[in-house]
């Protein structure tokens, strides 16, 4: 069975999962933080080594083309001195260049000599002394007694050599340094050119990041390192981590709020499935008692009907022997024998309703034959038009010239047609409606027949439409509901249907529809 997975329920729990998650948003932003400063610097750095060697590789270049100049001079020379003022002008790091006459048996000298602001001239002692073990043509590094200056001399041959005297501080210029970066020149002897932003005062968890490496240059011995003072801020920015710590919270409660939600419509899932068991039990239940109460009925209908045949026979053998009476003394079709031959059909009638009772108790039905429905829904409305106009109800009839042949059983079909006018009826009554009206329709509908009965009563209230046709529900305080339930049965026995809806100008329709005499003849084929 597969691992559900879980989710922490208690404040607690959910705190606790915060915590680590944010905690571990912290280690995640702290290191990328600090590779990402890691790699400015070592970027910033390595582009402030090339820019250095560049300009120190100038240096060699200058003191190359200067030599060149004053190469076995004696005196000043007048190129020399035009070139070295280009220099100075051009190379502000450059600040002073001197043409140094060597002490060969005599004393030092410096033949010529060009300054800018914050140079000075060499001493010449000290250039023939730093020179005195070179070759022709080479250079070194020597250092100056001003801070951040240093020298570096050529000997052009043994009488002669050029000085240059560089400001260390001029070898960066102010917008190449970032202005976090602590840069540093240094020597074999120490630092030459310390500067940038201030080295901060000691902060906890504070640390810096470094990159070093050597100047590019065989004559000027020089190292840089840059260095970033790098705080606990900048590592874990404030303003991302509060809104992610702010974030996850909520996405969190957000979950959990879900979650708990879920399993709150799981409970209520299974609550409405448990409901829906027991309504269903219920209802089976109830139409286990239903059953009963038809089948106790359905015993006491049947000796309703037993006893009541008896009676009806004596009245339709007296009613037949008082009209053969009448017709012997001559009184045929006279208002007496119009009254006993009303007892004769009524007393057929009511013989057939029990024959028909006794058939739907025990479960079987009188065989359908194919009948006129004009003819019979004329004879129900003949006999229910006494009855609506006692009540002042007034009952109109529309139908066909033509016949319209129907498989039904022609008393089952007028008991549907009667239950649903006198609904109607007691609709109308109910409503307290002055000018009451029920009005019953047969009109053809493809291949069938459908009739309406309508009323302008109050209509049918939407909460009982739905269970209109169920057994034992009833809107009236003494119906039983046994009335639509069986119409329904009735209709459907003929393969029809029955139907109910509210009126769009007001009152009840109800609408019974049965397939016509030629496609019942036309499924019987099929069928066989």
């Amino acid at each position: 069975m597969p691992r559900r997975l879980t989710f922490p329920r208690s404040p607690a729990a959910l705190i606790g999962g915060w915590l680590l998650v944010v905690a571990a948003f912290g280690v995640y932003s702290a290191e990328s933080h600090r590779r990402a400063l890691e790699l400015e610097v070592s970027e910033s750095g390595r582009a402030l080594q090339r820019t250095i060697s560049q300009r120190v590789a100038q240096h060699d270049a200058h003191l190359t083309s200067l030599s060149a100049l004053g190469l076995a001079q004696a005196q000043p020379s007048e190129d020399f001195d035009l070139v070295a003022g280009s220099i100075l002008r051009f190379y502000p790091r450059i600040v002073a260049i001197d043409l140094v006459r060597l002490s060969a048996g005599g004393e030092a000298s410096v033949v010529s000599s060009a300054r800018s602001a914050g140079g000075s001239t060499a001493d010449p002692a000290a250039v023939s002394k730093a020179v005195e073990g070179l070759a022709a043509g080479k250079a070194l590094y020597g250092p100056d007694g001003r801070p951040g200056h240093y020298r570096l001399m050529k000997r052009m041959n043994d009488a002669m050599a050029v000085s240059l005297d560089i400001d260390g501080a001029k070898l960066v210029e102010g917008e190449e340094l970032p202005r976090w970066a602590m840069l540093t020149l240094s020597t074999a002897r120490g630092p030459l050119l310390e500067t940038g932003a201030k080295p901060p005062a000691a902060a906890p968890f504070s640390r810096t990041v470094a990159f070093e490496a050597p100047i590019v240059s065989d004559t000027q011995p020089l190292r840089l390192s840059l260095q970033r003072n790098v705080t606990p801020a900048q590592l874990v920015p404030p303003l991302p981590f509060a809104l992610f710590a702010a974030l996850s919270l909520a996405g969190l409660a957000l979950v959990r709020s879900l979650l708990r939600h879920r399993q709150e419509a799981v409970l209520a899932r299974k609550a409405a499935d448990a409901a829906f068991r027991r309504e269903a039990l219920r209802q089976h239940e109830t139409k286990l008692a239903h059953a009963l109460r038809i089948n106790s009925m359905g015993e006491m209908a049947s000796g309703i009907a037993h006893e009541l045949t008896q009676p009806l026979t004596a009245l339709l053998s007296q009613s037949q022997a008082g009209r053969r009476i009448a017709a012997a003394n001559g009184l045929a079709d006279s208002p007496i024998d119009t009254v006993l031959a009303a007892n004769v059909q009524q007393a057929k009638r009511a013989a057939d309703i029990l024959v028909r009772l006794r058939a739907y108790v025990g479960r079987s039905a009188a065989e359908a034959g194919v009948h006129d429905l004009a003819r019979h829904v004329a004879d129900i409305v003949a006999l229910s038009r006494i009855d609506l106009d006692r009540r002042g109800i007034t009952l109109a009839v529309d139908l066909p010239d033509a016949p319209a042949p129907a498989r039904v059983d022609p008393v089952e079909i007028e008991q549907v047609i009667h239950n649903l006018v006198r609904n109607a009826a007691d609709a109308v009554e109910q409503a307290g409606r002055a000018d009451g009206r029920v009005a019953v329709a047969l009109a053809p509908e493809g291949a069938g027949h459908a009739i309406t009965v309508r009323d302008n009563g109050a209509g049918i209230a939407p909460e009982i439409l739905p269970r209109l046709f169920e057994p034992f529900f009833s809107s009236k305080p003494d119906g039983m509901g046994l009335g639509l339930s069986l119409c329904e049965s009735i209709v459907e026995r003929f393969d029809g249907s029955i139907s109910a809806e509210n009126g769009a100008e007001g009152g009840a329709v109800f609408t019974v529809r049965l397939p016509g005499a030629r496609d019942m003849r036309e499924r019987e084929e099929a069928a066989e």
